[in-house]
């Protein structure tokens, strides 16, 4: 939320087209990327993991890295050429492997979007709001804190217009760009 709140007011207070198509792209390759792409194929890679030791196996660091390749050439295809040592990145950061952490991130930024859209539509009344909830700490489930944000996680369209959002931001970037060029 912190970023899409700092993103608004650096656009807001700049008519630089270079400087909010750098926001934009921090945005969409920082914030977006990262907690969607990065954190989906962690979720694929410890998806894995948790089946293999829950079906009682055992795993070693060279399974770890197989599965790792495994999933990152599912995800990309032909795509994109997996150079030797991406299998390594499961060792990356010890945390990810704490609950279900890679999912928390786009959780959080998809009820983050949607509440930013609400702070930019109805401006006061929804920071407000948003001050109320954080106020709250841990007093409630994911799903009551998103309910009392104002954003329903049981269903898909918070997602849905959270991918809606990004291809906006996409869209931004590239009419930037021709203005620009």
């Amino acid at each position: 939320m912190n970023e899409l709140i700092i993103a608004n007011y650096l656009m807001k207070n700049t008519e630089d087209k270079r400087m909010k198509r750098w926001v934009l792209s921090t945005i969409i390759s920082r914030t977006y990327y990262h907690n969607f792409v990065t954190h989906l194929l962690e979720a694929a890679f410890q998806r894995e993991v948790y089946r293999i030791v829950d079906r009682g196996g055992a795993v070693h660091a060279d399974l770890l890295s197989k599965l790792k390749r495994e999933v990152l050439e599912k995800f990309w295809g032909d795509a994109v050429v997996i150079n030797e040592g991406a299998e390594l990145t499961w060792m990356r950061q010890p945390h990810y492997y704490m609950g279900l952490y890679p999912y928390t991130y786009s959780a959080g930024l998809t009820i983050a979007t949607e509440v930013n859209k609400r702070i930019l539509k109805e401006g006061q009344r929804a920071i407000d709001d948003w001050i109320e909830v954080l106020k709250s700490g841990g007093l409630y489930t994911p799903v009551e804190f998103a309910k009392k944000a104002g954003v329903d996680i049981t269903t898909e369209r918070p997602l849905l217009n959270t991918i809606e959002h990004i291809g906006n931001i996409i869209d931004e970037i590239i009419g930037l760009t021709e203005e620009i060029n």
